[in-house]
């Protein structure tokens, strides 16, 4: 089975499509969903977890270097909350690395692609939590 991967993607880092991004992970690799967000500090732990309630094996967000947000301190508040709301996936019996955070300078599109690889390769070895038993 194709791991699913959710990328939300600050709009002031990489600015990669979704065409590029298959032609980076082909379809056989991962199915890719990628959503801009204006700042990676929008996400919020309650949308990460629906997120992942969904069914994706992994939800991976990708923000600007820190010290380069130009909300000041978006970047950081989303590192807090992916931190968060990995910690409330392992309390659940999920694991606590299903939600990866990078950051990634705008136009430095070999950096997304290793981003992107590695995303897929630790969506490979986690698996989809749908398919786990839960531990009791």
């Amino acid at each position: 089975m194709k791991p699913e991967i959710v990328i939300y993607c600050c709009a002031n880092s990489s600015a990669v499509s979704e065409e590029d991004a298959e032609k980076i992970i082909t379809e056989d690799q991962a199915v890719l969903r990628i959503s801009r967000l204006p700042c990676s500090g929008r996400t919020d732990v309650l949308n990460l977890l629906r997120t992942m309630e969904t069914g994706v094996t992994l939800t991976l967000i990708v923000g600007c270097p820190e010290g380069q947000c130009q909300f000041l301190e978006g970047n950081l508040r989303a590192k807090m909350r992916v931190r968060y709301a990995n910690r409330l996936l392992a309390e659940a019996g999920l694991g606590e690395d299903r939600i990866l955070m990078v950051n990634i300078a705008p136009g430095d599109e070999s950096s997304f692609a290793d981003a992107l690889r590695m995303a897929v390769s630790k969506a490979r070895e986690i698996g989809s939590w749908m398919t786990q038993p839960r531990e009791t």
